[in-house]
């Protein structure tokens, strides 16, 4: 249920209002992250109806017959109680004036997902915060046997996005006392039929038409082998080639996974350990907490536990500016957003310095990054058979098949985007730069089903390291936890690993059941493509399994949802060149760099170097302009404001945990010429 509360945290991000302070943080190292970031304990409704997980530092009270569940910080309150009753809509409501006889707030949007398995019906109803408030509301009631089971949230906004992975935890792990799971755990899957897979082909392409995805490509493993692959529409949108399944795509994140296989083969010389402080490998590695610094381990820099969070506009706006060192050097300004190996936060600068250090540990020659491609080269692409597989932009360009990035607008559209575009992620490669195909990511999924031996019979890695790499670092949600570059989870009580892939215009994903010997590899060439990627997934497990299928009731949910945000835009049909014009002009901002705001041909334009975006204004309920968004791939959706600040015009990008201030830019100096 980790979609509801991301939901949560944006709907409130896009009402508006001020936030509260955050809160100081403690980032005091603990002596093991590992056990740290496991579950504290249970909390158990006294009428024995339900339990709940109790997140890492959080605690937990019974009031007046509920549970009630506090953040360290003392910002979020969840409260869990029952409520006799079959309307889960009304159930929200009335267990809100248990807690406050005197709750008013309207709600905002209303959702009924299909619900799981076990529970009749399902309800998330989102709240206004109020406009000044800078909190988010909401709540989450499940039916089953007349009784409705509630979670109520009560967020400070910038804690909540802090600690939306020990949200997470909370929803997913809310368990109905007695209530009768689907258990695969020792579950053998079956081997599909020539005529499963048609029918599994004829499920993706139809998923690929209904979500006007272009092309993707899609390999299956078992017991060793691949034994189905198939492309699935066209490389570029508008034109005729095919997608085949050894058609080169960008897999994104899923490089992480492949960045510790290689950091494993390291270890298994005794070039470095997983708990070698990362400084001594990359001497001029630091984090703001100087007492930190010296603490953090090669483990540490793969395992998303530190507290130090995602950054991406930081490489973003920069990229074409940034070098492997320079990345490694961002990690010094970073806030911690949680103290170390509390909660999951998820750094792509952090797994990309652990990248460069083991490239720095490999002895390989060049800049960091050229060692980096080198080790990954050497150690696992080669030693697998994955010879396209490759980091050069010129390699790609140089295949005749590789597919075009598609980047998604601002009304769900996809626009065919350049090449270049990609070279953004360059300076994170070890976190997402590999370009890949169907029919290579499957060699790689046999190796690692194999415990470290490749499809050739060659030992790669040691089952040893290989299997440190798959062992849960900190709580994802109730269910998943972050191993290092990985994330170790189920399906449906079956063990089952796997990460996902987003980049500018092409989305990943790999799973696989390591004590099943089944995995599939997913690519499809457009951006956020998550919905066909991971319902791909789904319904080749449900296959394997014989289950009756859920997926096809999410789609249709997820598809309609992501129509209605579509519909419920509420934009102005043009900008005001008066309003607009004094903020026209050059702005900075200290991480993210210079970027312009143009007005041309009455269209408002943001041109950051990397991209260019045109911005559309947004309205609030009375029809005023709220602020803007921009519109185009492949950064559409960001919220930007402009205001004035002691009579300057001031350009605000992002929102929430995520926001940036630019000033106005000073005019550089003029430069004298002649003798003097």
């Amino acid at each position: 249920m980790v979609h509801r509360l991301i939901a949560f945290v944006v709907a409130a991000l896009l009402v508006g209002g001020s936030t509260l302070p955050a809160a100081a943080q403690d980032s005091s190292p603990v002596a093991n992250p590992a056990a740290a970031a496991t579950t504290e304990g249970v909390y158990a409704d006294p009428t024995g109806r339900f339990t709940v997980p109790i997140p890492t530092g959080w605690r937990a009270e019974t009031v007046d017959g509920r549970g009630v569940l506090t953040d360290p910080d003392g910002l979020i309150v969840v409260h869990a109680l029952t409520l006799e009753g079959t309307d889960p809509v009304a159930a929200v409501g009335e267990g809100w004036r248990r807690v406050d006889p005197a709750f008013a707030r309207e709600p905002i949007d209303v959702q009924e997902p299909p619900p799981p398995a076990n529970v009749e019906r399902l309800a998330v109803v989102t709240y206004d915060g109020g406009e000044a408030s800078g909190r988010v509301v909401q709540g989450v009631a499940q039916i089953a046997d007349g009784v409705a089971y509630v979670l109520l949230y009560d967020a400070d906004l910038l804690t909540a996005q802090r600690r939306l992975s020990q949200l997470s935890e909370i929803d997913s792990g809310f368990a109905i006392t007695g209530a009768v799971e689907v258990d695969l755990a020792g579950v053998r899957p079956a081997t599909l039929t020539p005529e499963q897979f048609a029918e599994f082909d004829a499920f993706a392409a139809d998923l690929l038409a209904r979500t006007e995805v272009p092309g993707a490509a899609i390999a299956v493993v078992q017991d060793g082998r691949i034994v189905h692959s198939k492309g699935f529409g066209v490389r570029e949108a508008g034109r005729a080639e095919p997608v085949t399944p050894e058609t080169l795509m960008m897999i994104g994140s899923t490089t992480k996974s492949m960045t510790t296989m290689m950091t494993a083969t390291l270890v298994d010389e005794g070039k470095l350990g997983w708990d070698t402080p990362a400084v001594e490998l990359l001497p001029g590695f630091a984090v703001a907490d100087p007492v930190l610094t010296p603490r953090i381990t090669v483990r540490n820099l793969f395992c998303a536990c530190t507290g130090v969070p995602r950054r991406d506009y930081e490489w973003l706006f920069n990229a074409e500016d940034l070098s492997a060192e320079d990345t490694v050097a961002s990690l010094r300004d970073f806030e911690f957003f949680t103290p170390f190996g509390e909660a999951f936060q998820y750094s792509n600068q952090m797994v990309a310095t652990g990248g460069y250090a083991a490239a720095a540990a490999s002895g390989e020659p060049g800049d960091l990054y050229d060692a980096y491609e080198r080790a990954m080269r050497g150690r696992v692409l080669d030693p697998i058979g994955m010879t396209d597989s490759t980091f050069s932009f010129e390699a790609v360009r140089a295949d005749d098949d590789h597919a075009t990035p598609h980047g998604a607008t601002l009304t769900g559209t996809y626009d065919a985007l350049s090449l270049e575009t990609e070279t953004a992620l360059s300076p994170i490669a070890p976190a997402g730069a590999l370009w890949s195909s169907a029919a290579e990511m499957a060699r790689y999924a046999i190796t690692e089903l194999n415990r470290g031996v490749g499809p050739d019979g060659n030992r790669v890695v040691s089952a040893e390291n290989l299997a440190v790499t798959w062992e849960p670092q900190v709580a994802v949600d109730a269910e998943t936890g972050y191993g290092l570059g990985w994330l170790v989870g189920e399906h449906k009580g079956a063990p089952l690993i796997e990460h996902g892939g987003n980049t500018f215009g092409f989305t990943s994903d790999l799973a696989f059941l390591p004590e099943a010997g089944l995995g599939i590899v997913t690519l499809a060439n457009a951006q956020g493509a998550n919905l066909f990627t991971v319902a791909v997934r789904e319904r080749l497990l449900e296959m394997a399994y014989g289950q009756a299928s859920e997926v096809a009731a999410n789609v249709d949910f997820y598809l309609e949802q992501g129509q209605q945000a579509v519909a419920d835009l509420r934009l102005g049909s043009e900008i005001d060149p008066a309003a607009v014009a004094p903020f026209v002009g050059d702005y900075v901002n200290a991480a993210l760099g210079e970027v312009s705001l143009e007005l041309t041909n009455g269209a408002l334009v943001l041109d950051a170097g990397e991209f260019r975006t045109e911005l559309l204004p947004t309205l609030n309920g009375a029809g005023a302009v709220a602020g803007y968004i921009t519109a185009d791939a492949p950064v559409a959706g960001a919220l930007v404001a402009l205001r004035r600040e002691n009579g300057a015009p001031v350009m605000v990008v992002g929102a929430g945990v995520d926001e940036y201030d630019f000033a106005r830019a000073l005019p550089s100096p003029p430069v004298l010429t002649g003798a003097a």
